[in-house]
């Protein structure tokens, strides 16, 4: 019997894949902004004609304006996605992690066993934290293939509500447990191999995580005041506002001092050494104790391991009966 997709389920994947036929236009629109606004900023401060710096300053915008209006107009002219009617099959097996090359360039891809996943469906999109975890499990999903217009945008749709994990491996043959175990030793290699650092992690008395890394913070150093303000830092958005106020009003009275410049280098840097220590210190403040210390990728896979680490040693702590002998 031939199973469909409901209609509910159409709406929705058509939805997502519409939105991904804009995620061009979304990505010229940020990084046109980040490049853009440094160069304006420079360009500001450089010596020389006012009219020059205007005309040069209305050429980068101009440019930066036509490759958004291309994009969009290459995402407009894409035909609308339409999944009604796609068979529905049934895939059974793991993912996996391999290297892959889009435009030149090395990614890395994931695939469920022989099958070519859309791009909408990565591993990463179904489980967060300990990757490593839950690479090595084996899993049934409901899939539709939908045909995009490149190979990374062609493959199988995973239906997220029929994802279940497969925990009795006792109908793989010792051939293909032997396959497994192989997989599972290339997928840890490769994981292992990654940039990883020490992550403290915090608990709260209500069970509530953080983890933070020590270290550089590369955010931090990246987006400065931005990322005061995202990580509810707003007393030091507030102080790194009020140096970039002032080091503006040093360049408005004398145009070819470079404070305004200085600041911002003296924010990326102070923030990008210090940025984990106040993130410890605000913890700290809201009540959060230090738990313990784990060595992962980033601060989701330390909760998870931590988690982890706390359900394996209840399960081999001894039971006691109630005559007081353990068990």
């Amino acid at each position: 019997m031939t199973r469909t997709l409901d209609a509910a389920t159409i709406e929705r994947i058509n939805k997502q894949l519409l939105r991904n036929n804009y995620t061009d236009v979304g990505e010229v629109g940020v990084v046109s902004t980040i490049v853009l606004i440094p160069c304006l900023i420079l360009l500001s401060l450089m010596d020389g004609p006012l009219f020059a710096k205007v005309i040069l300053i209305a050429f980068l915008c101009a440019l930066a304006g036509a490759w958004y209006l291309v994009k969009r107009a290459e995402a407009q002219e894409r035909p609308a996605p339409d999944v009604s009617g796609l068979e529905v099959q049934q895939l059974e097996g793991y993912f996996d992690w391999q290297l892959a090359r889009l435009g030149g360039r090395p990614i890395f891809k994931y695939n469920f066993g022989p099958h070519h996943l859309h791009m909408e469906t990565s591993a990463a999109s179904f489980f967060h934290g300990d990757e490593q975890l839950k690479l090595n499990r084996r899993y049934r999903v409901d899939a539709v293939f939908i045909t995009g217009r490149s190979w990374y945008d062609t493959g199988y749709y995973l239906l997220r509500e029929t994802f279940q994990e497969i925990t009795d491996d006792s109908d793989l043959s010792a051939k293909e447990k032997g396959l497994v175990a192989a997989r599972e030793k290339r997928l840890n290699s490769m994981l292992e191999a990654r940039y990883k650092r020490l992550h403290r992690v915090y608990q709260k008395p209500q069970g509530q995580l953080e983890a933070i890394g020590d270290g550089i913070n590369f955010a931090a150093c990246l987006f400065g005041v931005f990322w005061l303000f995202f990580v509810g830092l707003y007393g030091l958005a507030c102080i790194a506002l009020m140096v970039l106020g002032v080091a503006l009003f040093a360049v408005i009275a004398d145009p070819d001092s470079h404070w305004f410049a200085l600041g911002m280098l003296s924010i990326a840097v102070i923030f990008g050494a210090c940025g984990n220590l106040c993130r410890k210190m605000q913890v700290r403040r809201k009540g959060f104790v230090e738990v313990d210390s784990i060595v992962s990728c980033n601060p989701d896979e330390a909760k998870v391991a931590y988690k982890r680490k706390i359900e394996e040693a209840q399960w081999h702590a001894p039971v006691h009966n109630p005559e007081g002998n353990s068990q």
